[in-house]
């Protein structure tokens, strides 16, 4: 059971890449399935207390809904509201339409993990993961369905000791 919350943690992590964008206002079924990622990190990176859970899940469906839903509000705190890690960039790589309904978008997301908050950015490892996301069109509307891969690396900071 903590193996899985590790990895959604992980999952919700990679989520959380942009901030504000230019969609504020747009109507949903207009929204592409890239801008539609883009809202709901949108909404993971500006979360600010639990109660916004509702509106983070209204972007997703199936899978990645209910897990959100069944995860606790510890759970939800640390991967949204307390942010231990820094932001440097976040584009995305690639779409594949599968059919008229459902599209695979991947993403990378690069940042450094500053641990409890007691790591200086410059000293903290850098982490690059891509994502692949399920997007599915249900209702008019582009929904994430779940994480279809997840590559994650590593790059330590070396010590200018020899």
């Amino acid at each position: 059971m903590r193996q899985m919350a590790r990895q959604w943690r992980w999952l919700i992590l990679a989520f959380m890449v942009t901030g504000c964008t230019t969609f504020c206002g747009v109507d949903r079924t207009k929204l592409t399935p890239e801008q539609v990622v883009e809202r709901y990190l949108d909404v993971a990176l500006n979360m600010s207390d639990l109660s916004q859970k509702p509106e983070l899940m209204s972007y997703t469906t199936g899978n990645l809904k209910a897990a959100i839903e069944a995860a606790s509000d510890e759970v939800i705190t640390d991967a949204y509201i307390d942010r231990r890690y820094s932001i440097i960039s976040y584009s995305v790589v690639e779409r594949r339409d599968r059919t008229p309904r459902e599209t695979e978008i991947t993403f990378t997301l690069i940042y450094k993990d500053l641990g409890k908050g007691d790591i200086k950015a410059e000293e903290a490892a850098k982490i690059t993961t891509e994502n692949t996301l399920s997007v599915v069109k249900e209702k008019k509307v582009w929904l994430i369905r779940e994480v279809l891969g997840n590559k994650t690396s590593f790059d330590f900071p070396l010590s200018e000791e020899s």
